[in-house]
């Protein structure tokens, strides 16, 4: 599920967008945040498809042997482990799993071809030989496999990546929070337990939700507010030569701050210090860092930020 950071991303890539084109309006682009917020279940639900076809493959081709016009003894008799693999079979029979893959039209084409070529790579690796041939077979060693598959051929698979960003430029950002979702759940898969369900949440709790949909909205409403407090304080520095992202990134901070009374200033600060470093320039971090102490305090001083519970250390 996301985390608030990912949440803050979203949240700074809508805000980014809408400054650029605040003719279509909040309500609209309201809506494309949470499109874009729900977008990353989808890239979600790609990557645990992209398992299932590795596991389709795995079966097709020990069907293909034992069609052979002349198959050998180990053609008849295979070696099922991979193809009988506790999480893969279930995550293949997940009602859920299929209606969303269904829902959401969640289908590879042409970019068959690059699972494919992951899963003859799959068949030679000899970690996977290993897991094949081992005596020991239980859930534990079938999760093992199937997070060593996945974060080797998968998750660090850059062709694969290409393709994700071809259908949706913000899911190379998104990339670390779907690939968290799927670790997850290939962790918490217990075959003993219920698991109808089994797939991870996109968010958390409606708080988050909420709290996305706050700061974003109040971060355009009372935008250029908080930007003449903002150039007061950058002493030395136009506002046009102010980075438009620092800008963006304080205003979101400064929301923050004042809206949100239990997250802790430190968290908050924090937060936006580190998206500056990620997305500006290679001096935004001490800038906004800077100016955001200085505004910080003042606002505190004067009771602008009051903070309650964790959010006063």
């Amino acid at each position: 599920m996301l985390t608030r950071r990912h949440l803050r991303i979203k949240v700074f890539q809508a805000l980014y967008a809408y400054e650029y084109d605040p003719g279509k309006g909040l309500i609209k682009a309201e809506k494309q945040l949470r499109q874009s917020i729900e977008e990353i279940n989808r890239l979600y639900l790609f990557d645990l498809a992209a398992l299932v076809l590795i596991h389709r493959f795995a079966k097709e081709r020990i069907e293909l042997n034992r069609q052979k016009k002349l198959p050998t003894q180990e053609d008849l008799s295979p070696n099922l482990r991979f193809a009988e693999n506790r999480f893969l079979v279930w995550l293949a029979q997940n009602p859920r799993f299929k209606v969303s893959l269904e829902t959401e039209v969640i289908k590879f084409g042409d970019e068959k071809e690059l699972i494919r070529k992951a899963f003859r790579e799959i068949l030679e690796d000899e970690r996977f030989q290993d897991y094949m041939n081992a005596d020991r077979n239980d859930l534990k060693e079938d999760r093992k496999i199937i997070k060593y598959i996945y974060a080797t051929y998968l998750a660090a698979n850059e062709d694969l990546h290409e393709v994700y960003e071809a259908r949706n430029m913000h899911w190379s950002d998104d990339l670390d929070a779907a690939q968290a979702m799927v670790v997850k759940t290939i962790t918490s898969f217990d075959e003993k337990r219920e698991q109808e369900g089994g797939l991870v949440p996109l968010i958390k709790s409606q708080d988050d939700l909420d709290f996305a949909m706050k700061l974003f909205r109040l971060s355009v409403n009372e935008g250029e507010k908080w930007e003449k407090r903002i150039l007061e304080k950058a002493e030395h520095w136009e506002g046009d030569r102010i980075a438009v992202i620092d800008q963006l990134l304080m205003k979101l901070a400064l929301v923050e701050l004042v809206t949100f009374n239990q997250i802790p200033v430190k968290v908050t600060l924090n937060e936006y210090i580190e998206l500056a470093k990620q997305y500006s320039t290679k001096r935004s971090g001490q800038f906004v860092n800077g100016i955001l102490d200085k505004l910080q305090q003042e606002m505190t001083k004067s009771g602008e930020i009051r903070k309650i519970g964790r959010g006063l250390l």
